[in-house]
């Protein structure tokens, strides 16, 4: 008989968190474990499934690397942020730390998202008739 698909879960969450605590402490690149719980939580769990823990997987993870020099330009950093700032309620918050902070700036992803936060704030437009006025 096989266990219960929560006790599987349960059980596949603690590899994870063991996996991420020994990448913290040897591994040269310990976001990666942080990366592959994500896109594993992502896959197991609906969208809409809070107990997936999702939410709190995204805000850990990007805190945990924002003062480390190595992943500012990290792509991979970038995406994680961007997946958390599409789970709160104002993403522009996230996108203009990481503009501050120069975190993955040099994607075009960071403006991208952020231009699209700032749309659906209605902030986009009154920002490009500010940019038409002073032009124009």
């Amino acid at each position: 008989m096989t266990p219960p698909r929560n006790a599987q879960l349960d059980q596949e969450k603690e590899e994870y968190r063991a996996s991420i605590a020994e990448a913290l402490q040897e591994d040269e690149d310990p976001l990666a474990a942080y990366e592959d719980f994500v896109k594993w939580t992502v896959q197991q769990y609906s969208a809409d499934d809070i107990s997936s823990g999702l939410l709190e997987l995204l805000e850990e993870s990007t805190r945990q690397f924002k003062d480390d020099l190595r992943y500012k330009g990290d792509l991979r950093y970038l995406k994680l942020w961007s997946a958390y700032a599409k789970q709160v309620e104002r993403p522009t918050i996230i996108y203009s730390y990481l503009v501050k902070h120069e975190i993955g700036c040099v994607y075009a992803l960071l403006y991208e998202e952020y231009a699209g936060a700032l749309e659906k704030e209605g902030r986009w437009v009154a920002c490009m008739s500010k940019c038409v006025v002073q032009v124009g």
